[in-house]
């Protein structure tokens, strides 16, 4: 049982030291909303300056001084150096957040755009389709007319029968007055041909007489001449 207790303490040891050794996860941090902070090689401010760091430049975070003062980071191309803790915050500085928020509003800007564009199109085919929904309703509105008609007409078939014959009567009718105004005309054409044979038979005749009628008195005078010459 002793020695039990010594093995897992023993373990509890080798586990803890090696826990100690690992290096802490690395987090991410940014470069405050000063314009420029130094990197510099230690972590004291008589350490020369290695690189500037502009606002919002994402750091990877590698350790801690022992004071706590400065932060030993690591940039994304690989170098790395120290600077004040103060210096760095956990989120992005507010230049950052802007640049982002601006990229965001535009974004959402053309969304709206395209949005607003659809709805533009969606309601000129919904007014297109009410449209034909009007005459669909109309459409269908007579054939139900129709088709009540029909029923009626269906269901009546002497109706039916007594509205065929009387529409045949009423054709005989049309065709006997059709045939009345035929021999009519032809009766008038008849007519008219007779009064022009008259009126043509009445010019000869008069031109006739007229014409003797001038011929006995060319013939009077010539015989009064020739009685004057004895």
């Amino acid at each position: 049982m002793i020695r039990n207790k010594t093995f897992f303490r023993a373990v509890f040891l080798v586990l803890l030291l090696l826990g100690a050794s690992l290096p802490a996860q690395a987090a991410t941090r940014y470069v405050s909303d000063e314009l420029k902070i130094p990197m510099r090689s230690g972590a004291s401010n008589q350490h020369r300056i290695i690189k500037f760091l502009i606002s919002g430049t994402p750091v990877t975070v590698l350790e801690t001084s022992e004071d706590g003062k400065f932060t030993h980071v690591e940039l994304n191309s690989g170098k790395s150096g120290w600077v004040l803790s103060s210096d760095l915050q956990d989120i992005p500085s507010g230049r950052a957040r802007l640049a982002s928020a601006n990229k965001k509003l535009e974004k959402y800007r053309e969304e709206i755009a395209s949005l607003k564009s659809t709805v533009k199109e969606l309601n000129a085919e919904v007014r297109q389709l009410k449209k034909e929904n009007k005459t669909l309703q109309n459409e269908r509105t007579n054939l139900s007319n129709a088709m009540e008609d029909l029923k009626i007409t269906a269901a009546n078939p002497l109706s039916l029968a007594k509205k065929n014959k009387q529409l045949k009567k009423e054709l005989s009718k049309v065709r006997k007055h059709e045939s009345a105004l035929e021999d009519e005309n032809q009766r008038l054409r008849s007519s008219q041909a007779q009064e022009w044979f008259l009126i043509g038979g009445g010019v000869a005749i008069g031109s006739l007489i007229l014409g003797l009628i001038i011929t006995r008195i060319n013939w009077r005078r010539k015989r009064n001449s020739w009685g004057d010459s004895f």
